[in-house]
């Protein structure tokens, strides 16, 4: 699958509804990024699975507004991307690296899903398997991310799945055509695929 700078990624629409949905969240601010490369490698592999996927990436968080968890009203961009994580059987969560952490873009997203504590099925992420990404320049900062998404996900009862994905970009570049320079990266995203693929039939969607 191809990228251009400006693209955004929706739904699977050649994929039949009525598969179980895995949503990816990740990506940056101006343009295609190499996060959102990573995140839609794990995604196709996820696809492989026969599973629909619907990433959400740097151009749909900037959409989103600053959360505001007193706000009696939510942009249509906020209920689609909770309505579209309610849905999931499973996430994929990509990041950069940011000092140290996850960006903000994707904190704030992560944010949003307060809106589905009050859920009675499933709160949160509650019982979903979660896989994680985390790109940066530099390996300390991939660790650091790493170790933030794992901490966000378990407040958020989710289960991260056993293998993440670290990748360090001032090494590793992504391409257009969804390659990488480094054959073992690409293992290592179709892997966070595969897994998050193999766990997803444990979890129920909350709608």
């Amino acid at each position: 699958m191809m990228f251009e700078q400006g693209d955004t990624v929706a739904a699977t629409d050649s994929l039949s509804p009525s598969l179980p949905l895995v949503v990816g969240i990740g990506g940056t601010i101006g343009g295609v990024s190499s996060t959102e490369r990573a995140l839609r490698i794990a995604l196709d592999s996820v696809e492989r699975h026969g599973y629909r996927t619907q990433m959400f990436g740097g151009a749909d968080m900037a959409r989103l507004p600053l959360y505001d968890p007193k706000a009696t009203e939510r942009t249509e961009d906020e209920r689609a991307f909770v309505a579209a994580v309610r849905a999931a059987s499973a996430v994929i969560i990509a990041s950069p690296g940011y000092h140290g952490s996850i960006s903000g873009v994707v904190k704030n997203a992560l944010d949003l899903l307060e809106e589905t504590a009050r859920d009675p099925e499933r709160p949160y992420l509650a019982d979903m398997p979660v896989g994680l990404i985390a790109t940066a320049y530099g390996w300390q900062a991939t660790g650091s991310t790493i170790a933030a998404l794992r901490s966000i996900v378990h407040a958020l009862r989710g289960w991260p799945t056993p293998f993440a994905a670290a990748i360090n970009t001032q090494v590793t570049k992504f391409d257009a055509e969804g390659g990488a320079s480094d054959p073992a990266v690409l293992e290592q995203l179709r892997l966070v695929g595969r897994q998050v693929a193999r766990f997803a039939p444990l979890s129920e969607p909350a709608n």
